[in-house]
């Protein structure tokens, strides 16, 4: 069609021509001429997800990262709970040497101090000591009182108390008893540590071992 006869077309059907034109013109320049920047922008969107992926991935490993050293400290939190309520046995003389200094403080006559066996258990030992005092009732009962808010963990067991034919003002009793002294190996603070491993989380291992042993934790004698 000569561009002479269009101008006896009608004026519908001319725009109808031109707004074909136009189309096909539009088409050609974007699907030619911005290939590329598609191309680019596809390539650009994919990027900006990957790092999306990338940083939420980041934040659950810094997440982690932090819980990690939330439980780590708590660990140390909980051994250092644990030696100071069960020393270890290279510590259990230092210990023994500290309730004889507490024994003496209140007023009380030494005339034994023996060791006997050790009780073993499963995740602590006790060094068990044969003891038998001289002093009045109220240094006694001072001794014992001062056990029974001792850091660490003590127990007295077969306690028997008796008046002395001689008294004097500081000496109105004898009394004799087995006083333990709990502590922790090398080897069993590792079976607790992994044992402790394979428990919830959540549990504490100083918490199960003092509950192990409270039971037989000092209390005051009653008097006689």
């Amino acid at each position: 069609m000569k561009i002479g006869n269009m101008n006896g077309l009608p004026w519908y059907l001319r725009f109808g021509i031109f707004a074909v034109i136009a189309l096909v013109i539009y088409g050609g320049f974007w699907y030619f001429v911005t290939s590329g920047t598609r191309k680019d922008t596809r390539e650009l969107q994919s990027q900006i997800d990957n790092l999306k992926k990338a940083n939420a991935e980041a934040q659950i490993a810094s997440q982690r990262l932090s819980e990690f050293r939330a439980t780590y400290k708590n660990k140390q939190e909980e051994l250092a709970e644990l030696n100071a309520l069960l020393p270890e046995q290279r510590e259990i003389t230092k210990v023994l040497e500290g309730i004889q200094d507490r024994a003496r403080m209140t007023g009380l006559s030494l005339r034994k101090f023996s060791p006997k066996d050790d009780v073993q258990q499963d995740f602590y030992s006790g060094k068990k000591i044969d003891v038998a005092v001289q002093s009045s009732f109220s240094g006694l009962r001072a001794f014992f009182d001062q056990m029974a808010h001792y850091q660490r963990i003590v127990s007295i067991t077969n306690f028997e108390v008796k008046q002395l034919d001689k008294q004097a003002l500081s000496k109105t009793v004898e009394a004799r008893f087995d006083l333990t002294a709990y502590y922790v190996s090398s080897e069993k603070l590792q079976k607790a540590a992994t044992n402790q491993a394979n428990q919830p989380a959540g549990s504490s291992p100083a918490a199960a071992t003092q509950q192990a042993v409270q039971q037989q934790l000092v209390t005051p004698p009653k008097n006689n």
